[in-house]
């Protein structure tokens, strides 16, 4: 996954998210939560980088397949 597919899968999401009080509709475009989604996507980024591959993937242990580490268990 790169980093604008990891946005439309949050996008695809039905989050119920509540901030300091308040319904957050959209967290993708939330201004608070925004800087916060951008280092993770920019995590799926550098994920693709031939140099940065080994330190920000790891095997799936369920379908054996490469993943984010973040996504990791």
């Amino acid at each position: 996954m790169n980093a604008q597919q990891y946005e439309e899968s949050l996008r695809k999401l039905k989050l119920s998210v509540y901030m300091f009080g308040k319904k957050i509709t959209n967290v993708v475009d939330d201004p608070i939560i925004r800087p916060s989604l951008n280092a993770v996507a920019a995590t799926y980024e550098f994920a693709h980088q031939p140099e940065c591959e080994d330190i920000l993937t790891a095997k799936s242990h369920l379908t054996g397949l490469k993943i984010n580490r973040f996504t990791h268990r």
